[in-house]
C-alpha cells in the first residue's frame, strides 16, 4: 500500500478571482483581460426604431398601437438580452494552485478555458506579494480588494507581474498564503507581509 502523501493530492488552493491582470511598470495590459460582451448593435437601432414608431403612433392618436409599442420597448430588449446571455454565456476568469504551480483559465461556463489556458510552475515563480485595497467607489461605497502579484522568471519578462483580486477576506488571503509555504515546491518563493493601501 503507498504511503499517504498530503502534497501528491489533487489538492487546490482556489483563489476565486474577480479579474486576473497583467501590469507592466505600474501600467494595466490587456492580455489576460475578460472580453467584454456589448449589446448589439441591432439590438441599439431596433429600439431606436420602437421608440421613434412609438412617437408617431402616439402623434397620430393610435392608443392600442401606442400601448403595444410602449410594451416592445421594454419586453422585446429583456428578451433579446436573455437570449444572447443564454447563446453566448458570459465569460468566467478562474485561478487555483496545485503541487505543480499556477493554473489559469478563462471561459463560460461549459468551456472554462476556451478564451485561455496558461500554466506557470512553481520553478517559475520569484516572488508572490499581497496586497489589502481599500477603494472607494463614490455612491457605491468603500470595496476591500485583496490582490496576489506574482512575479516570474520567464512567463511574463522583465518588470512585469501578474496580478489576481477578489473580494475575499484578509484572512483567507492569509490562510492561501500559509498554505503555499507548506508546499515543498514553493519554498523558494518570497512572500513578503501584505502591503495596506488606501485604507
Amino acid at each position: 500500500m503507498p504511503e499517504y502523501n498530503p502534497f501528491a493530492d489533487d489538492a487546490r488552493i482556489k483563489l476565486f478571482p474577480e479579474c486576473i491582470s497583467l501590469w507592466a511598470d505600474g501600467v494595466e495590459l490587456a492580455a489576460l483581460a475578460i472580453p467584454e460582451r456589448r449589446p448589439c448593435r441591432v439590438l441599439r437601432y431596433g429600439w431606436l426604431v420602437l421608440v421613434l414608431g412609438l412617437l408617431g403612433v402616439v402623434a397620430l392618436g393610435q392608443q392600442t398601437l401606442a400601448l403595444i409599442l410602449g410594451t416592445s420597448i421594454v419586453f422585446i430588449p429583456l428578451l433579446v438580452l436573455g437570449v444572447i446571455r443564454l447563446l453566448y454565456p458570459p465569460a468566467r476568469v478562474d485561478a487555483w494552485f496545485d503541487v505543480d504551480g499556477l493554473h489559469l483559465t478563462c471561459g463560460p461556463p461549459k468551456t472554462p478555458s476556451a478564451l485561455y489556458r496558461y500554466f506557470i510552475p512553481f520553478e517559475d515563480m520569484t516572488r508572490l506579494a499581497t496586497l489589502d485595497q481599500s477603494i472607494d467607489l463614490g455612491r457605491r461605497g468603500r470595496v476591500q480588494y485583496r490582490t496576489y502579484i506574482l512575479e516570474t522568471r520567464r512567463f511574463l519578462g522583465n518588470n512585469t507581474s501578474l496580478h489576481i483580486s477578489n473580494q475575499h477576506s484578509l484572512a483567507a488571503l492569509h490562510s492561501v498564503l500559509e498554505r503555499l509555504r507548506q508546499w515543498p515546491a514553493a519554498t523558494h518563493i518570497g512572500m513578503p507581509p501584505t502591503r495596506q493601501y488606501g485604507a
